[in-house]
């Protein structure tokens, strides 16, 4: 049998698979949007860690040991830390505790609904949901939610009876009380549809600065006032004139805001005036909003309202 000779045939067979390689590239890395309250966040995994990022600003996290979930942090004064568990995350930012961090395009893993005419209420987790009307209660079994639409996302969560959840990332107020809830939600049961709103209330306002834009003839200068709702129902921020303290309680058909305290430096006049109204206003707020620009209104019975954007880090 002749020989036969492919020097040249390996030769092209190497160029060419060099020349493959040459056009493959590393996965792009695509980073995990986060919703911490009225804040977004974003988390991007490194070789060794995360790089978290706040506004424009940013974090390299290394990873740290954690019993459960993944952890990066910082381990320093101020604290910034990333703990994910599953589609949530524990995030404290330069020593601020965000409240819960939910990926986007999911539902936090507890949350309940209620609607009003008839009356009826859910608590959802993710094996069941206990539902509540006048007439029973129920323990049903569930099924994982399933994303129907993205803009607004939308999920539709199946059950073992004739019962599933419609939920839509949309504003709802009740039509009761007239609280702002972040979800609208539909319980279905057969033909019927019962109406109603879903989420915590004070989620909404969490996790950002709110500094004043708009309060009646009140000139606004390049240190406005601010408002922070801390978790635990804790109020803080700046009058115009003061650092100031309080709670907050968005339960019931009314908000209420007190201010429990402030620091006690002496301003000019207009300063003066200012921080005086603001503390007024804020302590009769009876009803919160935001509106379809993202900016929160805090109105009273009299018609005064105060009207804030949030604040860039």
């Amino acid at each position: 049998m002749p020989a036969i000779h492919m020097k040249g045939s390996v030769s092209i067979l190497v160029v060419m698979l060099l020349s493959g390689c040459a056009l493959l590239t590393p996965k792009e890395q695509v980073p995990t949007y986060y919703q911490c309250g009225a804040s977004e966040l974003s988390v991007l995994q490194k070789e060794n860690g995360v790089l978290l990022s706040y506004g424009s600003q940013q974090e390299e996290l290394p990873r740290a040991v954690s019993g459960s979930g993944a952890r990066y942090s910082n381990d320093k004064e101020p604290l910034t830390q990333v703990w994910n568990k599953g589609n949530e995350a524990d995030i404290t930012w330069r020593g601020q505790e965000m409240p819960l961090c939910v990926e986007q395009g999911t539902l936090p893993k507890h949350f309940t609904a209620r609607g009003n005419e008839p009356f009826w209420q859910v608590a959802v987790n993710p094996q069941h949901m206990a539902l509540t009307t006048p007439e029973s209660e129920a323990i049903i079994d569930l099924v994982a939610a399933e994303v129907v639409s993205e803009q607004p996302y939308e999920w539709r969560i199946e059950s073992t009876t004739d019962k599933h959840l419609i939920v839509i990332d949309r504003l709802c107020r009740d039509s009761m009380s007239g609280r702002l809830y972040p979800y609208q939600v539909d319980l279905q049961e057969s033909d019927r549809m019962y109406s109603g709103c879903g989420g915590d209330s004070e989620w909404l306002l969490q996790g950002a600065t709110w500094e004043l834009s708009e309060f009646e003839g009140h000139a606004i200068h390049s240190k406005p006032a601010t408002i922070q709702f801390l978790k635990d129902s804790q109020l803080a921020g700046f009058n115009g004139c003061n650092r100031y303290f309080g709670n907050y309680n968005m339960g019931g058909e009314l908000a209420q805001i007190r201010v429990t305290g402030s620091t006690k430096m002496a301003c000019n006049g207009e300063a003066n005036e200012l921080s005086q109204e603001f503390r007024s206003v804020l302590e009769r707020v009876y009803q919160v909003n935001i509106d379809d620009k993202g900016r929160l209104i805090l109105s009273t019975r009299g018609g005064r309202q105060m009207t804030f954007k949030q604040q860039s880090e």
